[in-house]
């Protein structure tokens, strides 16, 4: 298994409409069809989802240093969602990957927030 078709499959995460959950049981199919060890797949599904959710948080936080974005949200949302990770922390972030409606959100969330990104490793 190459390393830029694990960033491939990142990007197409990240940057597709299709869900998440779609790509990755097709890919996972295809290297179980190749006959790749069960354990490399599991292990390499998990970096690839690791890398396209650090990139929603760093889009996340790109997004919160634009003026113009900056104006545009919401200070009330932002608060009360800053008091939910500060109480949840990277519990939080971790749960909601178990979470279809939330999974990619809180990630450009705890970016916008400036969330550490040490604390939620």
């Amino acid at each position: 298994m190459k390393i830029y078709k694990l960033i491939r499959l990142s990007v197409e995460i990240m940057f597709t409409p299709i869900s998440d959950d779609v790509l990755m049981l097709t890919q996972v199919g295809i290297w179980a069809s190749k006959g790749i060890n069960p354990y490399v797949v599991r292990v390499s599904s998990w970096i690839t989802l690791f890398i396209a959710f650090l990139w929603f948080f760093l889009v996340g936080k790109f997004f919160r240093q634009v003026p113009l974005i900056e104006k545009w949200m919401a200070k009330k949302w932002l608060q009360k969602a800053e008091k939910l990770l500060d109480h949840f922390g990277a519990g939080a972030i971790m749960l909601a990957f178990f979470a279809p409606g939330v999974r990619h959100p809180i990630h450009y969330i705890a970016g916008i927030l400036k969330f550490p990104i040490k604390k939620t490793c």
